[in-house]
């Protein structure tokens, strides 16, 4: 670019950044006068004017393939000769090189695949076409004249339409290794760039060399602005100062002054509110008001750095250097709204450390501090990828941030075990005593590993691996803003969730509850694609791992992708809920009109859960769009090992059907098991629920149900027959008794009278006599509650009749004792006078 050009391209830009500052100027006065309160006005609607559509021409497919094929060969002839020649050159400049030509490569790669794939369509489209006029004769036979001359030209045309599409695959196979070439030769450089020892800080020499290009710097410094104010007059300077100091003024004083008046506002109404979802409203109105006038503030200062930088720093480097000021000051943005927020939220539920007041504000200072080494980082490599400082300036002050930095660190891993100690002191033992359980200590080896990080950074930057400590500081600063920013969003959320739940939704808190995890599960993939960039793998790979599970992963002849899988899942529990949907609304509405009982509705509902959801599967399997043929012989093979190896779970599930079908047990009957006895509460696929009497679950298989003896004493719904016996001691008047008991059974009014009940002599015991009372009850459920008040009967009446009811006795008889015999002597030694004691 000769010098005219390059000054008329400076004048313009200078002019356009004069004209954006005023009109930034209008803008923070326009907001300013709105954040302050003023009578009402209304404003005319403006114009608006529709834009006449423009018709986007779209190339033919011939000419989109040959553009293709010449980039992609101009691309692979760039990517060949870069990979020939030795990686020598480790500078920023030839990597941003490699990244540029990769990205080419992988553009052109995605193309010729989809370009291929519309081929393929073609080709699909003619060899249905072919298919249709049905197999070729065989030798010896015919075919109309017309059926022969139709396949010969689809076939023609096959052919023209397959060649280039088997030539676009070719080229994306070629871009495909390129790019895997261009990948690791990018990953040897940023190892070789890493492990590169310099100067250290210590040796006198990178100093002395550091003030040189610093005197250097400023010198072409005060060069550059000697001949940038030759160009304008001292009016045309003296405005443009004028402006940007107005902007540095007007703009963040504007900016912090009406988020003053609005937050004073808002924390007025959140010490007013006690409901846990407005508060919420408020601290994020709050946030994004702060938000908004923060970017307000920052453009303006951005321009004003602009007019004031643009005398001093050349045309080419000003936007880079630009984008480093506002990436260190979104830095120090972020730093703060997390650091507060894990720090001095306004809900105790959002803080990730709890510390005393005075302890939480120096940890949150130490946290902006470090954000702003990062951003003076950035601003460093900006300044040093464009030439306005040398490198060794630039090692010795990065060597410099990283040390404060660590420093920093170490002091950061401090306050991070100070709060889990305040914690358990001043928190947690609070909770404990109230019944809560005891959380994770997730503070302590997050402390543990900052300090070896600090550790590793100080000591590499010290032996000279300045860009080995620059990694390590900022890859452990970036991971740990990265997991409080997610841990910190997804605590907001289940808060949000939780006063939701609570609040007019309540009946829906079990799925509302299921969005936690599933946000949860989103949070963890991203926060690990973002952590193994931030360690050093490389974004391009991850991308192209994303884009290979969206278009699919080919298993044999299946193709799977994520989407299918998406769609899937999708499918299948819409499915599952309008199954589950179907069930409920049978239940409540349609089944009780019929008045069946409790075992036939659940088994009509458990058959049509189990149809509802082998459809659900199938719908969803159908609506992918998988061929699952080629995998039947491997399904069949599977299906196989899996009975032999399955026997029991496949008998236990074929039983499940039988007890469904033939009802022999139902739900609520009363049965009896071996030694078990309860209630039927459920029979599921596998195993059938018995709840005892006694409250508790017994899981019988339901093979043992088909194959064993089951007693069903709810079977009939007729009446049952209860037995009541009962003693009385010899001597008694038999016939009284038998009066007593059947005034008894008569007199109760669970018995039926027809059959009567009647009376029995069941035989004569050692101590008593044996009678019972044989009566019906209206059903088998009845027998337990009537047989305990007529045995409360027979007692109360044979206690007024003077009836006894024996226990068994026994007469011990006793031999006389020989004389002389003493307890614990010897049986032979009769004589043994007495002990002492």
């Amino acid at each position: 670019m000769s010098a005219t050009a390059r000054n008329r391209s400076h004048n313009r830009a200078f002019a356009c950044v004069i004209r954006l500052a005023f009109a930034m100027s209008m803008l923070a006065a326009a907001l300013l006068a709105l954040a302050i309160p003023t009578g009402s006005a209304k404003a005319a609607p403006a114009a608006t004017t529709e834009p006449a559509p423009t018709q986007a021409v779209q190339p033919r497919e011939s000419e989109r393939t040959r553009a293709l094929f010449d980039r992609f060969e101009a691309n692979a002839r760039k990517a060949r000769a870069l990979l020939q020649t030795p990686a020598t050159d480790l500078s920023a400049t030839a990597q941003s090189q490699i990244n540029e030509l990769r990205q080419a490569l992988a553009a052109d790669r995605d193309l010729a695949a989809r370009l291929a794939e519309e081929g393929s369509t073609a080709s699909r489209i003619l060899e249905a076409q072919i298919d249709a006029l049905g197999p070729v004769p065989a030798e010896g036979e015919s075919e109309p004249e017309t059926v022969t001359a139709r396949r010969e030209a689809l076939k023609e045309q096959l052919g023209a339409v397959s060649a280039p599409a088997l030539r676009l695959r070719e080229a994306g196979a070629r871009a495909s290794v390129l790019v895997a070439e261009l990948d690791s030769r990018s990953a040897a450089i940023k190892q070789q760039r890493i492990t590169q020892r310099g100067l250290s800080p210590l040796d006198p020499r990178l100093w002395v060399r550091s003030a040189g290009e610093l005197g250097n710097a400023m010198t072409v410094a005060r060069a550059h602005m000697a001949t940038s104010f030759e160009k304008y007059d001292a009016g045309e300077i003296a405005g443009a100062a004028a402006v940007a100091v107005l902007l540095l003024i007007v703009g963040p004083f504007a900016g912090f002054f009406a988020w003053r008046k609005i937050n004073q506002k808002l924390a007025a109404w959140h010490m007013g509110e006690n409901s846990i979802a407005r508060r919420l409203v408020v601290s994020v109105v709050a946030d994004a008001a702060a938000g908004l006038f923060f970017a307000i503030a920052l453009l303006a200062s951005v321009i004003a750095l602009m007019i004031f930088l643009l005398p001093i720093v050349p045309i080419e480097t000003l936007g880079s250097l630009v984008a480093a000021v506002l990436a260190s000051a979104v830095f120090v943005a972020v730093a703060h709204w997390i650091g507060r927020g894990v720090l001095n939220s306004p809900f105790p539920e959002l803080r990730l450390v709890t510390l005393p007041p005075a302890r939480a504000q120096h940890a949150l200072n130490a946290i902006r501090v470090m954000a702003g080494i990062l951003g003076v980082e950035q601003i460093i490599g900006s300044l040093e990828e464009g030439g306005q400082i040398g490198s060794n300036f630039a090692r010795l002050a990065s060597a410099v941030m990283v040390i404060l930095g660590a420093w920093l660190l170490w002091r950061l891993a401090n306050y991070l075990r100070e709060g889990r100690r305040y914690y358990e002191d001043h928190v947690r033992s609070e909770a404990v005593a109230s019944g809560a359980e005891k959380g994770i200590d997730f503070s302590t080896p997050i402390a543990r590993l900052l300090k070896l990080f600090a550790i590793i950074s100080i000591g590499a930057v010290l032996v000279g691996y300045e860009l080995l400590s620059r990694f390590f500081f900022s890859a452990s600063l970036l991971s740990l803003s990265l997991i409080g920013i997610a841990v910190y969003l997804h605590r907001s959320f289940v808060l949000v969730i939780s006063a939701i739940a609570t609040g007019s939704l309540s009946r829906y808190r079990r799925g509302l509850h299921l969005l936690p995890l599933l946000t949860g599960l989103i949070e963890t993939i991203v926060v690990v694609i973002l952590l193994a960039i931030i360690w050093g793998y490389d974004a391009n790979e991850i991308t192209d791992g994303i884009i290979l599970l969206r278009e699919g992963v080919s298993f044999g002849e299946v193709r799977l992708s994520l989407g299918d899988v998406a769609t899937f899942a999708a499918v299948f529990f819409i499915g599952y809920f309008v199954t589950r949907w179907l069930q409920r609304f049978l239940k409540i509405s349609v089944m009780p009109e019929f008045g069946m009982e409790a075992g036939a509705q659940a088994a009509i509902l458990t058959f049509i859960g189990y149809i509802g959801i082998f459809l659900a599967a199938l719908i969803a399997i159908a609506t992918t769009g998988l061929d699952l043929s080629s995998l039947a012989f491997v399904a069949g093979a599977l299906s196989v090992g899996l009975g032999f190896g399955l026997q029991s779970v496949v008998e236990n599930f074929t039983s499940g059907i039988i007890l469904l079908i033939e009802r022999p047990v139902k739900v609520g009957d009363w049965i009896q098991v071996g030694e078990h006895s309860g209630i039927v509460r459920k029979i599921a696929v596998r195993s059938t629920h018995i709840e005892t009497f006694d409250r508790h679950q017994i899981i019988v298989p339901n093979s043992e149900l088909i194959t064993g003896v089951v007693i069903n004493r709810s079977f009939s719904t007729g009446p049952a027959r209860i037995v009541v016996p009962v003693g009385v001691a010899y001597g008694t008047d038999l016939e009284r008794v038998r009066q007593i008991l059947l005034e008894i059974a008569h007199s109760n009014e669970d018995v039926l009278s027809d059959p009567e009940p009647a009376v029995a002599m069941d035989g004569f015991g050692d101590s008593s006599i044996n009678v019972k009372i044989l009566a019906f009850v209206h059903q088998a459920t009845d027998g337990a509650p009537t047989s305990s008040a007529i045995n409360f009967e027979i007692a109360r009446r044979f206690a007024e009749e003077n009836i006894e009811i024996p226990f068994p006795q026994r007469d011990l008889h006793f031999r006389t004792i020989p004389e002389g015999f003493r307890p614990g002597a010897p049986s032979g030694d009769k004589d043994a006078g007495p002990q002492p004691a």
